[in-house]
């Protein structure tokens, strides 16, 4: 008793000792310069392990705070509001009648945080810089764009190389960036941007070293009106654990990290700490489809692998253990987030289901029938040619759910003789290895959008397995027929020819068993009610949550908080 008794109290302790120190420090980041700022939000969006004064909207590598806060989009497409547009620096569009054309007409009176204009001239040099520097084009909006023109003095025309229905939503998340100052840039691409300028409602760096950085008001802001925050401060966090260390003493504001057990961990410290998970997509394991072993390469490409290990895995235990109880077994092999269940094909889901389910037996009987057999009885079964088999599950280091989940596969293919390995990487490095195809097998989650149109396009579309775009697709198999109904979806004409794609789609995935879905994850999202006022939460769902870059929505969400009066501190210990 005693034992715990004093664990407990220096538990409470080393808790009031950060949370002063996490005061201390945002006084300090308050009053620098010899400003004083009154209210500072603390937002965590992304861990990293070097600040570097990047603010280049192009670049994988800026700060997590460039996107929304400082490059305003023309539309936000309000997720949470069945795709409702939320008008910012345009204030209409509208298709051609046979969707080979859009129009954008751009708000007047805003202007760059160093006083010029915006202009239609700034979004038609945006559109030509990833025309001309097509590694800028993260989006794949090149492959759309026939011409682009200006109409008028405050409106822009884009012609399309095809119809599609959707453009709109491609198009927005085009970075619109000043040309008086992107023209002079020699390589956009490799420009830090050190000293942005935006049309957001933050775009001042008043300070930035290797513990984080300050980021204040656009004092041209055009909704200025509208903003009750001074500044964002991101803080340094490397990774899951140093996160966790630090998010229960009150230092965040609005974070979305994982947190095991969250209510002990996390809730259970203060009545001000709250969250809200929303569903999310899923958490699959996916194969290098041209890994550099011709033998690896050639039993990756056999569906009958893939489902041998689909059927080795105790889905649940994963949910269990890995997510601490946050997540929803999958059940569909496809990996369609079970969030889409008006879109499912039940006969499509049935037929495919069992090789979801946990079966070693029949797991091992397919690895029998593959040659895939222990050779030298030496526990580990063995390629065809007689050499060892052995993956490698690539992670992002720090990402402790995916780490954990790697580990626990590693033990559940073992008990069907499969020899597996684990590696943890920084994120930058992740992607690189991703894009370079240098690794055998690895764990990702997916983009959620409005339809699933967004999770079969950026997981099976074979045009992102060029470097320039996300991780989601560099399994590198390739399919002409997805690639096809990717293509015809954006075009068709009525709701059930749509959702006839997303069934086609959905069984071509299943019947290839591409990846090995594992389970569908939440979107995870914190917040101190300390400080701020606005929340968006499950009684107040205005529009997505998520502080994570390039989710849009949280230029909404940031200009919805207000500060309330300083309460008094009231953490405790978890039981």
């Amino acid at each position: 008793m005693f034992q715990l008794s004093f664990q407990l109290n220096v538990r409470v302790i080393f808790s009031l000792l950060s949370l002063l120190l996490s005061i201390f420090s945002n006084i300090v980041l308050a009053q620098e310069d010899g400003v004083k700022k009154n209210t500072i939000l603390t937002l965590v969006p992304e861990y990293k392990d070097q600040i570097v004064a990047n603010f280049n909207p192009y670049s994988t590598s800026s700060m997590p705070t460039t996107h929304e806060f400082i490059f305003e989009p023309m539309i936000i497409f309000n997720t949470r509001q069945n795709n409702q547009p939320e008008y910012r620096l345009a204030t209409n569009y509208k298709l051609d009648n046979d969707l080979s054309g859009i129009s954008f007409t751009l708000r007047e009176g805003v202007q760059w945080s160093d006083g010029h204009p915006f202009t239609v001239d700034d979004v038609l040099f945006s559109f030509s810089l990833v025309q001309k520097f097509p590694a800028l084009d993260s989006h794949g909006i090149n492959k759309w764009i026939k011409s682009v023109n200006k109409k008028s003095a405050n409106e822009i025309y884009i012609k399309l190389n095809k119809p599609n229905a959707l453009i709109a939503f491609t198009l927005v998340l085009l970075p619109i960036v000043p040309q008086h100052q992107w023209e002079l840039i020699a390589d956009p691409l490799r420009y830090a941007n050190p000293t942005p300028i935006g049309t957001g409602p933050f775009t001042s760096i008043e300070s930035l070293n290797q513990s984080g950085y300050l980021q204040c008001k656009n004092r041209f802001y055009w909704q200025a009106e509208q903003r009750h925050i001074d500044c964002l401060r991101y803080p340094k966090v490397i990774n899951n654990d140093d996160f966790i260390s630090r998010i229960m003493t009150g230092e965040f504001d609005w974070t979305g990290s994982f947190i095991p057990d969250i209510e002990r961990n996390y809730a259970s410290f203060s009545p001000h700490f709250k969250y809200w998970l929303p569903p999310a997509s899923t958490i699959s394991l996916f194969f290098n489809f041209k890994a550099a072993d011709p033998e690896l390469q050639a039993l990756i490409s056999h569906v009958e692998f893939r489902r041998a290990i689909s059927m080795s895995i105790r889905r649940q235990f994963l949910i269990d253990i890995a997510a601490f109880g946050q997540g929803e077994v999958s059940h569909l092999a496809s990996g369609m987030s079970q969030d889409f269940e008006q879109w499912e094909d039940p006969l499509s889901n049935e037929k495919y289901q069992q090789y979801m389910r946990y079966t070693p037996l029949l797991a091992k009987k397919l690895l029998d029938e593959l040659h895939v057999r222990d050779g030298n009885n030496d526990g580990w079964r063995d390629l065809p040619s007689g050499k060892a088999l052995e993956l490698t599950i690539l992670t992002p280091n720090g990402w402790s759910d995916f780490d954990t989940t790697a580990l626990l596969l590693a033990d559940m293919l073992q008990e069907v003789g499969i020899k597996v390995s684990t590696l943890q990487v920084d994120f930058r490095e992740f992607n690189e290895r991703l894009s370079a195809g240098d690794y055998t097998a690895a764990l990702t989650n997916y983009p959620q959008g409005p339809t699933p149109y967004k999770y079969f396009d950026s997981a099976f579309n074979s045009v992102y397995q060029a470097p320039q775009y996300p991780r989601y697709a560099k399994h590198f198999y390739k399919n002409t027929k997805i690639d096809e109904l990717l293509a015809q979806f954006p075009i068709a004409s009525t709701p059930e020819k749509r959702q006839a794609i997303i069934y086609d789609l959905n069984n071509i995935v299943a019947s290839k068993q591409i990846t090995v879905p594992l389970y569908n994850t939440v979107q995870f999202f914190q917040y101190n009610t300390q400080r701020f006022t606005g929340w968006f939460n499950e009684e107040n769902p205005k529009a997505s949550p998520l502080v994570w870059p390039q989710a849009p929505e949280r230029l909404l969400h940031v200009l919805a908080l207000k500060p309330v009066a300083m309460e008094s501190v009231d953490i405790k210990a978890a039981p």
